[in-house]
């Protein structure tokens, strides 16, 4: 979903995209484009960009945007690291970091980055809506380099605004360990964000989980990133719960979280396993969370 919203504006903007496909989906590409339909107000693009169904290690980029759920990357690693593209862009939830990946292509090949939009996919439409704030782009190192750079201006460049992140790995933990909670209460509730921001007993739980999960993540030497993160986990949780309780009764959320959910379960349960792995590795009572974590495997 993500990949044809970067592939459709970085094309529209005149860059040079190549996109991979699935091979199931290929044909249905070739002779549709990438539609993309903003539910917010039904406006629809097509976009027919040049596709490939595999990678050879002599097919060289600039940039090769890995956007894809968590739990795929695993079998993308191998083709990625014999291909000799200079740079390789991670734009994938991750609680426990980079590490895996800059062991197999090297510190100097891979760049850390976010998603553009969310929603979910209807047939061979992606339906979804952007997000209005910057999406952060760093260096595992926290070095501002020039083609971390030239590429953000890249990405502005085609309208997806983008902004440099100086803790990178940490703002990627910090939000996908975020996202684990509520992403598992919203699949308990059936994948309808309505019907948790109904629940009190799950708010309460979602609330207790905030100041938490900044717990164990400190406890795993990990930084909250944005520092909004970390002043958000020092409310009231009666607040939190009002929050959340507000946002969750929103299409925002229907379409940014339940969508994402119901269509991503495999990767919201690979994230609750990683944060439950943090949990472990910090010894901390964290009741709520580990409440919510119960029936993670």
């Amino acid at each position: 979903m993500n990949g044809s919203v970067c592939a459709s504006e970085l094309h529209r903007a005149g860059f040079n995209v190549t996109v991979l496909v699935r091979r199931q989906h290929y044909q249905e590409l070739i002779e549709r484009g990438i539609e993309i339909e903003n539910p917010l107000n039904g406006v629809r693009t097509v976009t027919k960009v040049p596709l490939i169904d595999h990678l050879a290690s002599d097919d060289i980029y600039d940039y090769l945007l890995v956007v894809v759920r968590k739990n795929q990357v695993k079998e993308l690693v191998p083709s990625l690291a014999q291909n000799h593209s200079p740079c390789v862009v991670f734009m994938v939830n991750t609680v426990l970091g980079p590490e895996e990946w800059i062991a197999a292509l090297g510190a100097n090949r891979v760049l850390l980055g976010f998603a553009f939009a969310g929603g979910r996919r209807e047939g061979g439409v992606v339906r979804t809506m952007r997000a209005k704030a910057a999406t952060p782009f760093g260096e595992a190192s926290g070095a501002v380099t020039p083609r971390l750079t030239h590429f953000i201006g890249i990405l502005n460049h085609a309208g997806l605004k983008s902004r440099v992140e100086p803790h990178m790995a940490d703002w990627l933990a910090s939000h996908a360990a975020m996202v684990a909670p509520l992403a598992v209460l919203i699949l308990k509730n059936g994948c309808d964000n309505y019907a948790l921001a109904g629940s009190k007993s799950d708010l309460r739980l979602l609330a207790a989980s905030v100041s938490e999960t900044n717990a164990v993540l400190r406890a795993n030497g990990r930084r909250i990133v944005p520092r909004a993160s970390a002043i958000i986990g020092a409310l009231p949780r009666f607040v939190l719960a009002a929050f959340f309780r507000f946002f969750l009764a929103s299409k925002y959320a229907e379409i940014g979280a339940a969508w994402h959910c119901s269509q991503a379960p495999d990767e919201m349960n690979q994230l609750a396993k990683e944060l439950k792995e943090l949990v472990e590795r910090s010894g901390l009572p964290v009741p709520a969370l580990r409440q919510i974590l119960a029936g993670v495997i």
